[in-house]
């Protein structure tokens, strides 16, 4: 009996949302899923139905979605209407809502992170946005600071659930765990290359370390490029102090590839910034590189700082504290006995047995 009902971009790792919304359906039964997408996976065991544009496409234009709910319509007088759940871990889908009426029990929104401010202020969403809210039943969020960050903006109803749970992953264990490490000290840093994300403060990270410690180290960026101004800045950055030598870039790097570099590099950081309505909702990379036993560097300004409840082995700093995080890669990396692979490891499977649980206990709330 179909229960679920997934309304995603695409089920692939290859993204954010897509990684999320396969983690999520994990705790499923396929049998009680239909997933509502805009390209179906055939490798992801899960009844897919193409009928929804591209998330982003509702916010140029929010008539289209007038036009897909026709044809989910369709599907769902296919179902039984009693217990019958919609799921919402793309943000922009839940935009549907107020056209699909009182076709679900329940309407589980999951806040992300930026989307949610997006639809809020976009002048084309907002009055949709507002409609959709009144019939969430319960909210997702990504973290603490996603919820912080969202309800500073948007008032919702007292009588809608909400509840905190971070993102959990299911990455396939490697065999060769004594893997051979760059020869030089690399940090990585794993996002698309865009202002938030906060490279312009790791490109600073490598200046300090190189000015003032005499430290020749490595850093590694990879990720997808579509702002040429903002690369052509940083690119500005790192000829105008000397470091292009320290600072590799990496664009459209398949998964296996983006693994290697995660097992050959020594530590990982990313410092994101809020700008505007922009910000990290957490960071599944965090949780990639604790699983190649990596220490991390995070940002305050990111959910991924709820890491702090699990361990006091996570360093978390402002993102524009370059020189204090200098300072502690350089103690960090002199000193060898500090990176045990084994104590992040453990981290991050604290973190996911706390959270895999949590998400278990809702789902089976909702029966």
């Amino acid at each position: 009996m179909v229960k679920h009902f997934f309304f995603v971009s695409r089920l692939d790792y290859k993204s954010g949302w897509g990684t999320l919304s396969i983690n999520y359906l994990k705790e499923l039964n396929p049998n009680e899923v239909i997933v509502f997408c805009n390209k179906k996976n055939t490798d992801i065991n899960f009844k897919q139905i193409e009928t929804l544009h591209k998330p982003l496409d509702y916010l140029k234009n929010p008539f289209l979605i007038f036009f897909d709910y026709l044809k989910i319509k369709k599907v769902l007088q296919k179902y039984n209407s009693q217990n019958r759940y919609s799921h919402f871990p793309v943000e922009p889908y839940c935009l549907l809502l107020p056209f699909l009426r009182n076709m679900f029990s329940k309407n589980i929104y999951y806040a992300i992170g930026t989307y949610s401010l997006e639809l809020k202020t976009n002048k084309k969403t907002k009055i949709l946005f507002n409609m959709a809210q009144n019939k969430f039943d319960y909210i997702i969020y990504f973290s603490s600071f996603t919820k912080e960050m969202v309800e500073k903006e948007i008032k919702f109803d007292n009588k809608i659930k909400k509840e905190i749970i971070n993102p959990v992953i299911y990455l396939k264990d490697f065999k060769n765990k004594n893997y051979k490490k760059f020869k030089d000290r690399t940090i990585l840093c794993v996002g698309e290359l865009k202002p938030r994300k906060g490279f312009e403060s790791l490109i600073k990270v490598i200046i300090h370390l190189k000015k003032i410690y005499k430290k020749n180290y490595k850093l590694i960026l990879i990720g997808k490029s579509d702002n040429a101004f903002y690369k052509r800045k940083l690119l500005s950055i790192i000829k105008e102090n000397d470091v292009y030598q320290n600072i590799r870039f990496e664009h459209n790097v398949g998964e296996k590839k983006i693994n290697n570099f995660y097992k050959k590099s020594h530590l990982f950081a990313m410092l994101s910034k809020k700008l505007g309505n922009h910000f990290e909702g957490f960071g599944i990379v965090y949780l990639e590189a604790l699983f190649y036993g990596l220490p991390v560097i995070i940002s305050r300004e990111s959910g991924a700082r709820d890491l702090l409840k699990v361990s006091d082995k996570i360093k978390v700093f402002n993102p524009d504290e370059t020189k204090k995080i200098a300072n502690y890669v350089s103690k960090l990396f002199k000193n060898n006995r500090k990176i045990n692979p084994l104590i992040y490891r453990s981290i991050l499977n604290k973190h996911l047995s706390i959270n895999k649980l949590k998400l278990r206990k809702f789902y089976r709330k909702l029966i």
